[in-house]
């Protein structure tokens, strides 16, 4: 019934996005790292991600040909 993807996930459709060098970067939990137990920096702006049509298309698309649209 659910599916939860994490935001790395969504971002990864697109090429055309920045995507970190180093694939570390991308990781959230750190238990090590005090107090940084859980964090994530999305590599692009709120600004960016609306831009991003290609990928707002292919979301759509995506859920489309699941049979989850509303």
């Amino acid at each position: 019934m659910w599916c939860i993807l994490q935001l790395q996930d969504w971002l990864s459709l697109d090429d055309s996005l920045p995507h970190p060098d180093d694939p570390s970067q991308e990781r959230i939990n750190v238990p090590a790292i005090l107090p940084w137990y859980w964090r994530y920096r999305m590599p692009l702006s709120l600004e960016s991600l609306l831009e991003a049509t290609s990928l707002r298309d292919r979301v759509h698309r995506l859920i489309s040909e699941a049979g989850r649209e509303v």
